[in-house]
């Protein structure tokens, strides 16, 4: 049985109507793996995922823009309408922090600083429960994707909306591998705080807080990737219970240091382009607010280019190596 066939698992009641179990002359990217992958197949996997879905990567990058645009534009709006009219608040943002806390204990700026938090917030949660819509429809298209971009389209919707919930649950599984990091980084910092009291020079400082911060960093990635893989296994094996695809994230990457590999390599390219942005930051401002909002948006399209990219991966390497579980439940 291919993994295709092994994911639709026959009739699957999620596929859209017209589409049918996927055949054997159809390619999909999960049979391009042997039995052993190489993080260099895994690399072409999401290059190749580029290159055959750019219509669709670009629809969802600018679905990605526009909830952050819209939330952008609501904070400025609130904190337009509650201080524009104030010559302190001028003050504040040229650098007077006496301004800045008068303005931010009055009162109206309370009330503006509050709305800014809460819209933030709003904004956040909104984005997490469309980010669980559209990795559930990606991870379905680059497990069987139609031949036609209409297919494409309707397949990805159908896989999105069947696999929102147990997205949901997932994530409320995934409260307990994040809780222990959250234990480690409350414990690091402080014994950073510990050290750094006593430290005489910067180099003593840094060190301190490398190590204290180190033991949460390696907990946060290898609780990250396994999250990853259990969507994998929840879209791929549909009936799976959440928990036990969480066990099984697990469990693959304790058995396959190329999962965390590969992780790690998007880790590497998201500060790589944080990096750049703040290098280039004072040659875009030279062209004004265009120059700053090109680059923003060329770094911002690589690091979501390059996130597709580590999903179409992980796929790859979840078809390859995860055999599919022995019982589903619910």
């Amino acid at each position: 049985m291919t993994v295709e066939g092994e994911f639709f698992g026959g009739e699957d009641p999620s596929r859209p109507d017209g589409l049918g179990p996927p055949d054997e002359s159809r390619a999909g990217m999960s049979q391009s793996i042997a039995e052993r992958p190489s993080f260099v197949a895994l690399l072409r996997a999401g290059m190749r995922s580029l290159r055959r879905f750019p219509g669709l990567i670009a629809v969802l990058y600018v679905v990605q823009l526009a909830l952050s645009t819209a939330a952008w534009l609501a904070m400025t709006l609130l904190l337009v309408w509650t201080f524009g009219a104030r010559p302190l608040f001028d003050r504040a943002m040229d650098g007077d922090l006496a301004a800045l806390v008068t303005c931010l204990t009055d009162p109206d700026g309370a009330n503006a600083l509050a709305g800014t938090v809460g819209i933030g917030i709003a904004a956040v949660l909104l984005y997490g429960l469309v980010s669980w819509y559209l990795t559930a429809g990606l991870i379905a298209v680059f497990l069987d994707a139609p031949s036609r971009g209409r297919e494409v389209a309707r397949w990805f919707g159908a896989a999105g909306t069947a696999n929102f919930f147990p997205f949901l649950r997932l994530s409320l599984w995934s409260t307990v591998p994040y809780a222990v990091v959250m234990l480690a980084l409350w414990l690091g910092i402080g014994w950073i705080a510990g050290k750094i009291q006593y430290a005489l020079e910067p180099s003593q400082v840094v060190r301190a807080i490398a190590i204290g911060l180190c033991p949460a960093l390696l907990l946060h990635w290898v609780a990250a990737a396994a999250v990853d893989y259990a969507r994998v296994d929840l879209v791929r094996h549909p009936g799976l219970s959440s928990a036990r695809a969480l066990v099984r994230g697990f469990q693959l990457v304790a058995h396959h240091w190329l999962a965390l590999l590969h992780t790690l390599l998007y880790g590497a390219v998201f500060a790589g382009m944080m990096a750049l942005y703040a290098w280039l930051g004072d040659a875009a401002a030279a062209w004004g607010v265009v120059g700053l909002i090109a680059l923003r948006q060329v770094v911002g399209l690589t690091r979501f280019a390059a996130h597709v990219a580590l999903i179409a991966g992980q796929v790859e390497i979840a078809c390859a190596v995860a055999a599919a579980p022995l019982s589903r439940r619910a």
